[in-house]
């Protein structure tokens, strides 16, 4: 712009002496022009160092400390790959590299911009949180600020799990590999908790992928004092930490029937408060009743897969379904025996668009990703249901709680 001003400058010079104008006026034009250039800058930069990531602390909080210790490893700034963190709606993702941050000493300089309909396009809401002009700014304001910080800025990129447009997953894989690993202008993380997003995330094999998983038994049974709890109820810290976790959203009730919970959750920390919450005004035989009926509604779902086209056109759910009867519960099933037909992206894909998810994909590492039934009553029903998957006859009535094939 400013080029283009002093190209015109003797022109405008022209004009204005045939005014009767002197010179001194579109000097201070120019002037002000850069003063007030100057001026953006800054602004757009302080906003970046002035950035700051929060993530509110669970009301009751199940520590992770394997899934702590990874995330913290990962939240390396010399290493410019971008990272993929991705798990189920409060698996914990957000607080994890809130807590990351914080130990690193991160306190600014954290840019957090989250992407919460089908419209919104990473670069684009990345510009207008920063109150930049254009994308050249943007990269600038970043440049001048990890001067200042003495490291390189992060963005965090959260794609809300209501987000379904594959367009939204590219601006955040382009945008990641952009700034992160080809300029080098920052450390990008994005967040996201659909399996499909994450599956089909790609900033050219350059990233590095994190599945928070869902809770285990050993962190189950672990006992750690809660310092709040501890003083407030006799013996309470001295409890395992999903029994504080149960005691707090559903009482004795549910602490009582913590092993159904764990059995009927699988360990998704969203749905186990979900069900420990219910315990509160309903009993444990309604509970468990609804719970199973919504997992037969999700199973019905799968199986339609196959309706809707498949998994990238290969008609398999009834086969997938039956493979994740057959395997022992944790074992699950191997993605790569299906390789030759489609992907575990294809299926994560098809699980979303038909809201399936009896059987979800664990992916600890890109090498060995398996097709999982989603909690031990999920498998149970499936198991149940294994001789109709079998045949196409119409099966009978499953025992627990009238499911049809």
């Amino acid at each position: 712009m400013h080029a283009r001003l002093r190209a015109m400058m003797p022109a405008v010079k022209t004009i204005l002496a045939g005014l009767g104008v002197g010179g001194a006026l579109p000097l201070a034009v120019t002037v002000h022009d850069q003063w007030q250039a100057h001026i953006d800058r800054n602004r757009i930069m302080n906003r970046v160092i002035h950035s700051a990531f929060h993530a509110a602390k669970p009301e009751v909080e199940i520590p992770r400390k394997h899934v702590q210790a990874q995330i913290s490893g990962l939240l390396d700034l010399a290493d410019r790959s971008p990272l993929l963190i991705w798990g189920n709606h409060q698996s914990g993702k957000s607080f994890a590299v809130f807590k990351a941050c914080r130990e690193a000493g991160f306190h600014q300089g954290i840019v957090h911009v989250k992407l919460d309909s089908d419209k919104e396009v990473a670069g684009e809401r990345l510009r207008q949180q920063l109150g930049a002009p254009g994308h050249v700014e943007v990269e600038e304001a970043l440049k001048q600020a990890a001067k200042t910080l003495g490291r390189v800025p992060i963005i965090i990129l959260e794609i809300a799990r209501q987000v379904s447009e594959m367009k939204v997953l590219a601006s955040c894989s382009g945008l990641a590999k952009m700034l992160g690993y080809d300029a080098e202008l920052a450390k990008v993380i994005v967040l996201a908790c659909s399996a499909s997003m994450a599956l089909s995330f790609d900033a050219d094999a350059r990233e590095v992928r994190c599945q928070i998983a869902s809770l285990n038994e050993e962190e189950c049974e672990q006992p750690e004092a809660g310092a709040f709890f501890a003083e407030r109820v006799p013996l309470f810290g001295m409890l395992p930490q999903a029994q504080q976790f149960l005691q707090h959203h559903g009482g004795d009730a549910a602490v009582e029937h913590k092993a159904e919970l764990l059995h009927l959750s699988g360990g998704n920390v969203g749905k186990l408060e979900e069900l420990a919450k219910n315990l509160k005004t309903q009993p444990i035989e309604q509970v468990r009743q609804e719970a199973l009926g919504e997992q037969e509604q999700e199973i019905l779902r799968f199986l339609g897969i196959d309706a809707h086209g498949g998994f990238d056109g290969t008609k398999a759910a009834k086969e997938v379904a039956r493979c994740v009867a057959d395997a022992p519960f944790h074992q699950c099933v191997r993605s790569k025996d299906f390789m030759a037909r489609f992907t575990s992206k294809h299926l994560a894909q098809a699980v979303k668009a038909q809201g399936g998810h009896c059987i979800y994909v664990k992916a600890t590492t890109k090498a060995d990703e398996r097709f999982c039934a989603a909690s031990p009553s999920v498998h149970a029903l499936l198991r149940e249901m294994a001789p109709a998957l079998e045949t196409d006859e119409k099966p009978k009535q499953a025992q627990t709680g009238g499911l049809w094939f």
